[in-house]
């Protein structure tokens, strides 16, 4: 008898499962984060950027979204206090406005203004059919400390690589934003992008 209960409770043992026989729990599925990944070719500027934009009547725009398929993303560092950024930027209004339907390229306002009411009322003002980063973001920080010169107004052509091609600092046809003594404006730089998107093929 004790040999019957001793096999049983053996037998019981054995059957017992393992812990690596045992099936994980698999966590329920989540929704994965967007990635900068979906801005195409200009994963680098929106990872900086952050999830959105804005225009001049405060819509938020999907980051990814405004730069997918881009070949050129023109940067605009700018304020409403500064006369020369008054003064160019009715220039690079009608150059976007004339251009309003191609694909290719993308504005976007980089502000040095000092709060947002400040901000937004400039891209009022001119009527800016640019994007912009929103005020006080992260992004405006990020964008800044890569590619900022050492004033303002400056216009920075990227591709869509994130690597700047020209901008309003200029040493050997180079950009050389921490070179103060390199500035060249923003006109020489609006002059020269209509070529800069011929050679890659404008879309739009």
């Amino acid at each position: 008898m004790h040999t019957i209960l001793a096999s049983l409770v053996i037998a019981a043992t054995s059957l017992a499962a393992s812990p690596q026989d045992t099936p994980a729990i698999q966590p329920a599925p989540t929704k994965a984060p967007a990635k900068a990944a979906d801005a195409g070719g200009n994963a680098k500027l929106a990872s900086m950027i952050g999830e959105t934009l804005e225009d001049k009547s405060g819509k938020s725009f999907k980051t990814a979204d405004v730069l997918k398929g881009k070949k050129h993303v023109l940067l605009y560092f700018s304020a409403g206090w500064c006369p020369p950024c008054r003064a160019f930027t009715p220039d690079l209004v009608k150059f976007a406005k004339a251009n309003a339907d191609a694909k290719d390229f993308a504005i976007i306002f980089v502000s040095s203004d000092r709060s947002k009411e400040a901000q937004m009322e400039y891209l009022k003002k001119y009527k800016m059919p640019f994007y912009t980063i929103p005020f006080g973001s992260p992004g405006n920080r990020n964008v800044k400390s890569a590619y900022a010169g050492g004033g303002i107004p400056n216009l920075v052509v990227l591709d869509d690589d994130g690597n700047a091609l020209m901008g309003s600092y200029e040493t050997d046809g180079k950009y050389t934003p921490k070179n103060r003594k390199s500035y060249v404006g923003p006109q020489k730089v609006l002059a020269a992008f209509p070529k800069m998107r011929t050679k890659t093929g404008p879309k739009g």
